[in-house]
């Protein structure tokens, strides 16, 4: 393999579930102040905003989300098919195909790699060419709710796993990079919370000590904290709050933010 040459400015999005749609509003406020960015390197949620940002489909995406919480449809339906025990990914995949049609990652404007765990190896994997739906339903396919995605001899699951916030491999795709964190780095537990609601605060506790001991000081790389500890992990309908949280930890770091995009 060639010397690839690194991008300018890369971004490196956390999964989170619905916390994880604070990526939404974090982009939008990029976009308003003509922040350019070169690369995505997204898990998770992280993975499936940053494919759709990157196939140009973001506003159409916040829309649709929006409407989707205020109706609850998206969690009764993981609710309804994770108790009859058929966790296929047929269903979200529909949803997700109406922003990202059939586009090739190679093909998108941004850059863009998703991150899944290959249940064959434990190893992390790297989805950055071919089929753009494919790549994210592997990056969101939480273990134990979703069956693992098939994909050129690997067994795909949640990249979550073992790289809940993709910071060093963004830097080897760029020069400069914004790692933003949608995931609480302290637990919320709240007695009485539901099966989804358990099994993602565990998940969080694992995540959480992983990204605590990578996060570092580093001249050219920039971590974003976003505040969703509050958040249930599947609570949709708090979808526009938690955008808005996106929104105001772009705006409170804005001005390293365009330091750093123009340095």
């Amino acid at each position: 393999m060639g010397f690839t040459k690194k991008r300018g400015l890369a971004l490196a999005l956390s999964g989170g579930s619905v916390r994880g749609l604070a990526h939404i509003g974090f982009l939008e406020v990029l976009e308003e102040n003509n922040i350019k960015i070169d690369y995505i390197v997204g898990t998770s949620m992280g993975a499936l905003v940053g494919g759709i940002y990157a196939a140009g489909k973001l506003k159409e995406f916040k829309k649709k989300m929006l409407k989707l919480s205020k109706n609850k449809i998206l969690s009764l339906l993981l609710s309804n098919q994770f108790k009859r025990g058929n966790t296929d990914t047929k269903e979200i995949e529909k949803f997700i195909k109406k922003f990202v049609e059939n586009r090739k990652i190679e093909n998108l404007q941004v850059g863009f790699t998703a991150i899944a765990t290959d249940l064959k190896t434990g190893k992390e994997v790297y989805l950055e060419e071919g089929d753009l739906l494919k790549s994210i339903s592997a990056s969101i396919s939480i273990p134990g709710i979703f069956q693992p995605v098939k994909m050129r001899g690997m067994l795909l699951v949640d990249g979550g796993v073992v790289d809940p916030l993709p910071e060093g491999y963004a830097s080897e795709k760029a020069r400069k990079v914004i790692a933003v964190n949608a995931l609480p780095m302290r637990v919320n537990y709240r007695r009485g919370g539901g099966t989804f609601e358990i099994l993602s605060e565990v998940a969080g506790i694992m995540l959480n000590e992983i990204i605590g001991r990578r996060k570092g000081k580093e001249k050219n790389k920039l971590f974003v904290q976003i505040k969703t500890r509050n958040i249930d992990s599947f609570d949709f309908k708090s979808a526009s709050r938690v955008i808005g949280l996106g929104r105001t930890a772009a705006k409170k770091h804005l001005k390293r933010i365009i330091e750093l995009a123009n340095s």
